[in-house]
C-alpha cells in the first residue's frame, strides 16, 4: 500500500503592510491538520507550515512532490492570500510576499503545477482556500480581470483541485484592500465532514474526493451563497480521503431488519446486498452478520431469500487508496469478523423504503389513486403461462421505479450514494429530467395523485431540517418547503393536489412531539398544524375527498385528522400501521408485534372487525378485496364487503401489488420470480420470464404496463393487459 502524505500551508502574516493580516488560516490548518493525521479516520503523514518565506515553502513543496511512487496520495492544501500579476498569472502570498515584486516573493502556481507533473502518483490532490484579494493600485485594475480563476492554472492527468470559489473580488481604497475573507467556511466544512464522517454520502463507510466535494459544496453555497468552490480532477477511479468513524447501518436499514413485517424484512435485503458489495471491511462485516440473521428469520420467504443473498459477492473493485488502519489488519484470505450493528441513529440519512412495507406502501397508494381516475380496460387476448418483456431499460443502477398517474411518465432512482430522481417519458422511454441529490418521501410516493406534482425530499444531513421539493411536472416549475422533520419525511398530497402533509418519519427510542404540517402547494406557506403523534409517522394518506387525512406510526397510534377542523375523528392505539379503503369508508389498522390481529373498521364507527391471522394489508383499487400479510410471509385475501375470508395466496408469496383493475395480484416467490395470481380464479395465471428484486415490481395506471427491477438494477416491462 502506498504511503498517504500531506503538506498544509498556512500564511496569515505578511511583511508587505498593504496585504490584510489573517486570522483563520493558522485555525484551519491545525483543525485539518488533526483529522488527515488521525490513524483511525485518515492516517496521514502530515507536515504543517506556518508564515514561511517563499523559499522556504517553495523548498518544501519541492521536497513533497521527490521521489514520490505511484500508488503514493499526495495532499497538498493552501490557505490565505491569492495574488495574480499583470498577465493575469497566479501567486500564493508567503510571509515575505511583495505586491509589487511577485515574481521573486511569492509562490508562483506554475512552478507547483510543474512540481506536481513531475510526481509519478496517479492521485495528488491540491486543495487551496484562498482569498483573493487583487492588492493592485487603483490605476492598475484594468490590466486584469479582478477575478483569479484557479482551476486554469492546474490542469493535468492524476490530479483533483478543490478550491474555495473560482472567483472573489474585493473593493478597494487607495491601493490597500479590503474585505472579508470567506476561506474559513470551506475549511471548517472540510474539517467537519471528515471529523464525524458526515461527508460519506454513500454509507459505504469511505469518504471519497468526490463526496467530500459534494459535502462541502452544497453546505458552503447554503451558507454563503456568493461563494462557489469549484473541482476540477483527471483522476481514473475513486480516491478514498477518510473513513468515517461514526458509520452504522443506515437507519432505513436497521428499521426494515427489525421491522415486524416480513415485507420489509424483505426489502432490507438489496440494500444490505449492496453494502456488503461496495462497504469497507467494517461495514461488509455488518451487512454480512444482518443477512445471515436475515437467513434464519422465521418467514419462509425472507430465510430463503436470505441464503440466495449470502452467495459470495465481489469485494470492491476500484479502491485505489484505503485508509491505513493504526495496526495491521488481518490477512487478506481471513474472513472478516462481525462488527455488531450500531443503535439506531436519530434520523434517516438514505432513503429505502421500510415501514409498512415496500410493496405495500406503493400498492396501497396506487390503489387509492385508481380510485380517483380509474384504469383503462384490458384488451381480451389470451394470458399466457409465460410472459416475456416487451420492452427494457438497460440503464442499470436503478433501485426504484414509479409510474405517475398522468400514464405519461415514470420515475426512477439510482442505488447508491448519489440520491439522483430521473424522470422519463412513458412511450418513449427516453430520459426527460434529471434530478441531483434528491429522493422520494420515506412512504414512498412521489407523484400527487393527478400526476401533476412531484414530490421529493433533499438528502440532508439527518440532523438538518428537511426540505420537501414540490415540481410541476409539466412546468418544472418547482417550490421549496423547510420541514420540522429531521433527515427524513413522511409526506401526502390531496386529490386535488391543492394541500400537502408532512411529518417526520424518523424513529428513535425516545418520544418526542412529531406534528403532522399542512402546506399549500402552490406558495409552500404553512397552512395547519395537526398534533398527537410522538414519534415517527411511517403511513401518511388523504381519502378521496381530501377531507380526511389517516396516519400511522412508530408511537403505535393510528389516526383519522379532520383536515378543515384540524382535528382527530379517529384514534386508536396499539396500531402501527394503517390504511384507508379507495372509497374512503373503511380503515384497516395492524399492531407492531405481528401478533395482534389486524382491524378492519367502519369510518363512521358502526363496525369493528378482527381479522385473525394477518397483521398488514393493503385495498385493491376497486375497494372490494383485501390483500394481507400473515406473520410468516404468506398472503391472504378477505372480501371487504362480507368481511369475509377468500383465500390464501400462499404461505411463500410476499405481495408487490394490484393489477389496476384489481383482478390480479403480482406476487414474489422462490427463486426470485414474479408471478401474476388471479383474484378471481385463486390461480397462478402467469409466470414473468427473468427475475426481480423483492418490492421493485410496479403496475402502471394504463392497465398494461408492469415493470420490474433486476438485480443488476436495469429495468424490464411487460404488457400483461391479457392477465390482469
Amino acid at each position: 500500500m502506498g504511503r498517504r502524505l500531506a503538506l498544509l500551508v498556512a500564511t496569515y502574516e505578511h511583511q508587505d503592510s498593504g496585504l490584510r493580516q489573517l486570522t483563520a488560516p493558522a485555525h484551519d490548518a491545525e483543525s485539518l491538520a488533526s483529522v488527515l493525521r488521525d490513524p483511525d479516520i485518515a492516517g496521514f503523514e502530515v507536515t504543517t507550515l506556518i508564515n514561511q518565506p517563499h523559499h522556504r515553502v517553495g523548498e518544501a513543496i519541492g521536497d513533497f512532490y521527490r521521489d514520490r511512487r505511484r500508488d503514493d496520495l499526495t495532499l497538498l492544501y493552501f490557505t490565505g492570500h491569492g495574488l495574480k500579476d499583470d498577465s493575469g498569472r497566479l501567486y500564493l502570498a508567503m510571509t515575505n510576499t511583495r505586491r509589487d515584486s511577485l515574481l521573486f516573493t511569492a509562490l508562483s502556481a506554475e512552478h507547483i503545477d510543474q512540481a506536481m507533473e513531475g510526481c509519478p502518483s496517479r492521485q495528488k490532490v491540491l486543495i487551496l482556500d484562498c482569498c483573493y484579494s487583487g492588492a493592485f493600485p487603483a490605476g492598475r485594475l484594468s490590466k486584469g480581470d479582478a477575478a483569479v480563476h484557479t482551476l486554469e492554472r492546474f490542469q493535468g492527468h492524476g490530479r483533483t483541485v478543490l478550491t474555495a470559489s473560482d472567483a472573489t473580488q474585493y473593493s478597494f481604497e487607495g491601493d490597500r484592500a479590503h474585505g472579508r475573507a470567506t476561506q474559513s467556511v470551506f475549511t471548517r466544512y472540510l474539517v467537519a465532514g471528515l471529523r464525524d464522517g458526515s461527508a460519506d454520502l454513500d454509507g459505504d463507510g469511505d469518504i471519497t474526493l468526490d463526496e467530500l466535494y459534494g459535502y462541502v459544496h452544497d453546505r458552503v453555497v447554503d451558507e454563503m451563497p456568493q461563494q462557489r468552490p469549484k473541482k476540477l480532477d483527471s483522476v481514473e477511479g475513486r480516491i478514498v480521503i477518510a473513513r468515517n468513524v461514526n458509520w452504522s447501518l443506515p437507519a432505513h436499514l436497521r428499521n426494515a431488519v427489525d421491522s415486524p413485517l416480513a415485507t420489509d424484512r424483505l426489502a432490507a435485503l438489496d440494500g444490505l446486498t449492496h453494502l456488503r458489495r461496495i462497504g469497507n471491511e467494517q461495514v461488509r462485516a455488518v451487512a454480512q452478520e444482518e443477512i445471515q440473521r436475515l437467513a434464519e428469520d422465521d418467514s419462509k420467504v425472507v430465510s430463503a431469500a436470505a441464503s440466495v443473498h449470502l452467495r459470495p459477492v465481489s469485494a470492491p473493485q476500484q479502491r485505489e487508496v484505503a485508509v491505513r488502519p493504526p495496526e495491521p489488519g488481518p490477512d487478506p484470505e481471513a474472513p472478516a469478523a462481525p462488527t455488531p450493528a450500531a443503535s439506531r441513529p436519530r434520523g434517516r440519512r438514505f432513503h429505502l423504503l421500510t415501514a409498512t412495507g415496500v410493496a405495500l406502501v406503493v400498492a396501497a397508494a396506487i390503489g387509492g389513486l385508481l380510485a380517483y381516475g380509474g384504469g383503462d380496460e384490458p384488451d381480451s387476448e389470451p394470458c399466457l403461462a409465460l410472459l416475456k418483456p416487451t420492452a427494457t431499460l438497460p440503464r442499470k443502477g436503478n433501485q426504484w421505479i414509479e409510474f405517475s398517474p398522468d400514464k405519461k411518465t415514470f420515475l426512477t432512482m439510482d442505488a447508491g450514494s448519489e440520491n439522483t430522481v430521473r424522470l422519463w417519458d412513458m412511450g418513449t422511454r427516453s430520459e426527460q429530467t434529471v434530478l441531483e441529490h434528491q429522493t422520494i418521501p420515506n412512504n414512498g410516493v412521489a407523484f400527487s395523485p393527478g400526476g401533476q406534482l412531484l414530490v421529493t425530499q433533499s438528502s440532508d444531513d439527518p440532523e438538518a431540517a428537511v426540505t420537501v421539493r414540490l415540481r410541476r411536472v409539466a412546468s418544472g416549475q418547482t417550490v421549496s418547503i423547510r420541514t420540522r422533520a429531521k433527515g427524513v419525511v413522511s409526506a401526502a398530497v390531496n386529490p386535488k393536489g391543492t394541500v400537502l402533509a408532512t411529518a417526520d418519519a424518523s424513529h428513535p427510542d425516545k418520544a418526542y412531539t412529531n406534528p403532522i404540517q399542512l402546506w399549500d402547494t402552490s406558495t409552500g406557506e404553512s397552512i395547519g398544524t395537526l398534533t398527537g403523534h410522538t414519534n415517527g409517522v411511517e403511513t401518511m394518506e388523504f381519502s378521496v375527498d381530501g377531507k380526511t387525512l389517516a396516519t400511522a406510526g412508530d408511537d403505535d397510534k393510528a389516526k383519522l385528522w379532520s383536515v378543515a377542523g384540524e382535528s382527530t375523528i379517529g384514534d386508536f392505539s396499539g396500531f402501527y400501521g394503517g390504511r384507508l379503503s379507495p372509497d374512503g369508508k373503511s380503515f384497516a389498522a395492524w399492531a407492531s408485534n405481528r401478533i395482534g390481529p389486524m382491524r378492519l373498521m367502519d369510518v363512521s364507527g358502526t363496525a369493528d372487525i378482527r381479522l385473525n391471522g394477518v397483521f398488514a394489508g393493503v385495498f385493491s383499487p376497486d375497494g372490494k378485496t383485501l390483500a394481507a400479510s400473515t406473520p410468516k410471509g404468506g398472503l391472504r385475501l378477505w372480501d371487504i364487503r362480507g368481511r369475509k375470508f377468500i383465500a390464501d395466496v400462499g404461505s411463500d408469496a410476499a405481495f408487490l401489488g394490484f393489477s389496476p383493475s384489481g383482478k390480479a395480484i403480482a406476487v414474489w416467490g422462490p427463486g426470485d420470480k414474479v408471478r401474476l395470481w388471479n383474484v378471481k380464479s385463486h390461480k397462478t395465471v402467469s409466470t414473468l420470464v427473468g427475475t426481480g428484486i423483492p418490492g421493485a415490481t410496479r403496475f402502471g395506471y394504463d392497465g398494461k404496463s408492469l415493470a420490474n427491477i433486476d438485480k443488476d438494477g436495469s429495468i424490464a416491462f411487460w404488457d400483461v393487459s391479457a392477465c390482469s
